[in-house]
């Protein structure tokens, strides 16, 4: 591990540019929520999810995950698609939340995203061609075809994530037992994408199966099969959250509504 880290520059181990980008992210929120009313809780996500999302793309993990083990390129991918989207859309104040809503709502190419079974689909099926052996390796072998694909894939995922977590009251369109069933949707979607991975005879993947092995004594198999369970593992853990905090709210507004109820 030390002596590949060894081949690398500072700047091409940590993304100057993404923890600039990061700083302004930050300073830009911080800016922003002093003009509404935002609790500690929704600064957290989003605080968190930015982190995660530079630890994803620009630390040493991204350039194990880009050139060394298909488990770390997991790892970024159920970070980016699966944690930090409903974390960042929790952090966002309701006020702005409602003006995006808005803009998305002038633009016909974004009138999917008001479909939830749609943006449920388009995420699941690109992901799961996305790791289909034969285009999986041409992607990754073409640097900028594969940052493309990054792009489309965190861009569907937030779109999966809006019906669960809507940026406004007038996106809310499914009840708490909806959302939960589009959740075990969305899990049983991903299952077959996984399952291929961990259950596969031999490595699938060239760039990962021929990459020099950081570990000697895991082989191309047992990564690329690690690389599967990390990535349900992270998906059971991230939908197991969002199923409580839609129970949470639901109670919540139970509770709301007798109390209304007792006043009446």
């Amino acid at each position: 591990m030390d002596n590949i880290f060894g081949e690398y520059s500072l700047m091409e181990l940590w993304n100057p540019y993404l923890f600039i980008f990061t700083i302004i992210i930050f300073a830009s929120y911080a800016i922003t929520i002093k003009s509404y009313e935002t609790s500690v809780k929704k600064t957290f996500f989003f605080s968190f999810a930015i982190i995660l999302l530079y630890l994803s793309l620009g630390s040493p993990m991204h350039l194990i995950g880009d050139r060394y083990l298909f488990s770390a390129h997991m790892l970024e991918q159920a970070l980016v698609y699966l944690v930090v989207p409903p974390l960042l859309l929790l952090g966002i104040p309701k006020e702005i939340g409602k003006k995006a809503d808005e803009c998305i709502g002038k633009n016909k190419w974004f009138s999917f995203i008001r479909r939830p079974l749609i943006s449920l689909l388009l995420f699941n099926i690109i992901f799961s061609l996305y790791h289909i052996p034969e285009i999986f390796n041409q992607i990754v072998s073409n640097n900028m075809l594969h940052n493309f694909t990054h792009v489309t894939l965190a861009f569907f995922a937030f779109a999966m994530w809006l019906p669960i977590i809507p940026l406004s009251q007038r996106m809310n369109l499914l009840s708490g037992l909806q959302k939960t069933g589009y959740i075990f949707g969305a899990g049983i979607l991903l299952t077959p994408a996984c399952a291929l991975v961990i259950f596969a005879d031999n490595p699938m993947y060239i760039p990962y199966a021929e990459a020099p092995r950081i570990f000697s004594y895991q082989t191309p198999q047992q990564d690329q099969q690690l690389g599967g369970i990390i990535m349900k593992v992270v998906q059971e853990v991230a939908f197991g959250f969002m199923i409580g905090h839609i129970f949470f709210n639901w109670a919540r507004e139970e509770r709301l509504k007798d109390a209304e109820e007792i006043k009446g």
